[in-house]
């Protein structure tokens, strides 16, 4: 990762960006039954691009990662954060972190919300996110819901 940045996405992105997505959710050892019954929350769309909310970490021309932060001040949710499977355990994900929490606090958030993966739970409690709670999702799953206070 000699030339790692992080930028804003791209719209054309956006389906490099979504498999992206299922091959970090697939490291995890889910069925391609499950992967395909959660397709849709693992897609990226270009209008999300398009309103500033993705930036991805890439090194040279290979997309390693990427986060995308939704909702409103003042509170608002880190709605996905994934690290290629070749990349994961190199930083990169606190590195996408930090700069998710930076931005956030840029865009004037005082905390994020966000539903973890049960596999990701240990990293985001790790960097400072506390579980509040667990929701029921779309999927069938319960999934651990952490937030962080940005203040």
């Amino acid at each position: 990762m000699d030339q790692l940045r992080l930028r804003a996405a791209e719209p054309h992105e956006a389906a490099a960006i979504t498999e992206l997505a299922r091959r970090s959710k697939a490291y995890w050892g889910y069925s391609r039954e499950f992967l395909d019954r959660v397709r849709e929350d693992l897609t990226v769309h270009a209008h999300q691009i398009r309103a500033g909310n993705v930036v991805v970490a890439e090194d040279g021309t290979t997309l390693l990662g990427y986060y995308r932060l939704g909702g409103a001040p003042p509170d608002g949710e880190l709605a996905d954060l994934f690290v290629d499977p070749g990349a994961i355990g190199t930083g990169l994900g606190r590195r996408l972190w930090d700069h998710a929490v930076g931005q956030a606090r840029e865009r004037g958030f005082r905390s994020l919300e966000l539903e973890a993966d049960p596999n990701a739970e240990p990293f985001y409690l790790h960097v400072g996110a506390t579980k509040t709670g667990e929701r029921q999702v779309a999927s069938g799953r319960t999934l651990p819901v952490l937030r962080v206070d940005l203040r």
